[in-house]
């Protein structure tokens, strides 16, 4: 009979399986525009976590790092685009008439009155349309 015992696999650190879990699942839901900026962010967070001085970093905690920042990449550009066209749809008569029917059939009053009132200010004095 064979009694060598294999040696136990080195324990992971759980930054390092957290951080790639939350770079994967920050990539996953890219289409929500919301969950990857604080699932990268907290990915990125883990990531550095795990480091220890003196030692390389856990290929784990790279591909969560890398998976993470690509997520938080993806997310601030999905607002940058949205955030750059708004100013430009609020311009265009047809979407301004577009929205303003959807929030009468929603909240009862159209967009425009809907913002002069929460915010005070006259929808047409910033964004004139054409």
């Amino acid at each position: 009979m064979d009694y060598r015992q294999t040696p136990p696999a080195p324990r992971r650190n759980p930054f390092t399986i957290a951080s790639m879990i939350l770079g994967i699942c920050s990539l996953l839901t890219i289409c929500t525009a919301v969950l990857p900026l604080p699932l990268g962010a907290l990915g990125i967070l883990f990531a550095i976590l795990s480091y220890r001085k003196g030692q390389r970093m856990d290929a784990m905690a790279v591909t969560g790092l890398a998976t993470s920042c690509l997520g938080l990449l993806f997310s601030v550009v999905m607002y940058g685009a949205v955030f750059s066209a708004m100013p430009n749809m609020l311009r265009d008569p047809e979407y301004r008439d577009m929205l303003n029917r959807y929030s009468e059939s929603m909240y009862g009053e159209s967009y425009d009155d809907l913002f002069e009132r929460v915010y005070g200010v006259d929808l047409n004095d910033l964004f004139p349309t054409e």
